[in-house]
């Protein structure tokens, strides 16, 4: 029997809804917009799943027009069928061995030191305002041990440089999401190198591409390869109250970090109307119906759920993250040298805003001096800061690779001056 094989064909079955698509296509060939209707899911979600099963061999793919029509590979199920019917699953307790003793199972001998740090896993789409509250969060405690895995996913760790601190250890991890395969091995590597520095808190800001329902997955391997196990506390999920409506619609991201947070905190609530906040919760509410939801205004907001266990506000199991090689958006960073002026700063961001999910980075203004640049939607912020060898600014694009194009003529449009982009 070929396990590994037959392991990749039931990792593709163990999502009831990758169950249920494989059952209604039972009856026939079926159009991506039919299984879109039944599920009431986005594109990139139904991509993602529908990959897996093909992957697997179980479903054939035909594309027609725009669409791509499926159909089930019976003979491949039927393989399937045959290996379960094959499989002997022992009893569970005790088993004998060749010599006549029991021996209990592995997994009962085992005792995992529970380690006092506290773990909260921060996370938010792109620009949502995690690192801002995580500052204030860091003041609040300060004079307890903290750690910190900071995850950027373009090549600067931009918010790192702004947390960085004497009195916090942190760990960056970036170009990439933590919880996708091009990261997780670091991710788990890091956790499990906090866990042997006895913080009173670790807290982790995963990138605001991060898709956070495999967390549980990652926690299981860092306490395998620590053998100890953290006091997690539970996922926090940041939600811009400007621009998460329109993030949630378009971005499977943002639906996923919501679906598997256990509290919500609802950022900006100073720029939004009281029928733009009824919205928001009301969508909050459609997504995830158990977690706890508060407000925040600059970073600052009620920290009493450090006094709380969060994970009783658990609506959805552990999945498999949409977080691949595949589904990663393109990132980009600019340098350039000496001073531009702001007015030409700010008409350059302007037009490239459209094409991007988020600008971030420190440039030297003509006017200010050193100012640390945010870009979300068409909110553009400027904010004082300390100085750098030269500016720099990361994009992460909407539109692939045509967003070069997009910001070199932009960029020579409205300032002029030499600069260099890179992957």
């Amino acid at each position: 029997m070929d396990y590994t094989e037959y392991a990749r064909l039931f990792k593709a079955l163990s999502d009831p809804k990758r169950l249920k698509i494989v059952h209604m296509l039972a009856g026939g060939e079926l159009c991506a917009c039919k299984i879109l209707e039944e599920f009431h899911i986005t594109q990139p979600t139904l991509s993602h799943d529908m990959k897996l099963l093909t992957d697997a061999g179980l479903v054939i793919p035909r594309r027609e027009g725009k669409w791509t029509h499926y159909s089930l590979n019976k003979t491949r199920v039927g393989e399937i069928c045959r290996a379960a019917e094959g499989l002997m699953i022992p009893e569970a307790g005790t088993r004998v061995c060749g010599c006549g003793k029991e021996e209990r199972k592995k997994e009962d001998m085992e005792k995992m030191e529970t380690v006092n740090t506290k773990l909260y896993v921060l996370t938010g789409f792109l620009g949502s305002g995690k690192t801002t509250a995580l500052l204030k969060l860091l003041e609040r405690l300060k004079g307890s041990r903290i750690g910190v895995i900071q995850n950027e996913f373009g090549k600067l760790g931009i918010d790192g440089t702004i947390l960085r601190n004497d009195d916090i250890q942190m760990v960056e991890i970036n170009r990439g999401s933590i919880f996708c395969t091009c990261q997780k091995l670091n991710f788990v590597k890091a956790l499990a190198d906090m866990a042997q520095q006895d913080f009173d808190y670790l807290f982790v800001e995963s990138s605001g591409w991060g898709d956070p329902s495999n967390v549980q997955e990652i926690l299981d391997a860092a306490r395998i390869a620590s053998e100890k196990e953290y006091d997690f506390k539970g996922v926090i999920c940041f939600v811009d109250a400007v621009n998460f409506l329109e993030q949630v619609k378009d971005e499977e991201t943002a639906f996923r970090q919501l679906k598997h947070c256990n509290l919500a905190v609802i950022t900006k609530t100073d720029l939004a109307d009281t029928g733009l906040m009824e919205q928001v919760a009301e969508k909050i509410r459609e997504i995830n119906p158990v977690c706890e939801i508060i407000e925040s205004v600059n970073g600052e907001m009620d920290h009493s759920f450090l006094q709380k266990d969060l994970r009783i506000f658990q609506w959805a199991e552990n999945e498999e993250t949409t977080n691949s090689v595949e589904t990663k958006p393109k990132s980009l960073f600019m340098e350039y040298e000496g001073q531009v002026g702001k007015e030409k700063l700010h008409k350059f961001l302007a037009a490239v805003a459209p094409d991007v999910h988020r600008i971030k980075g420190f440039c030297d203004l003509e006017e200010t001096g050193w100012t640390q640049v945010d870009v979300v939607g068409s909110l553009i912020d400027y904010k004082a800061c300390g100085a750098f060898e030269r500016s720099q600014l990361v994009f992460i694009s909407k539109i692939g690779p045509m967003v070069i194009k997009r910001i070199f003529s932009a960029w020579e449009e409205h300032v002029g001056s030499e600069m260099k982009l890179k992957n």
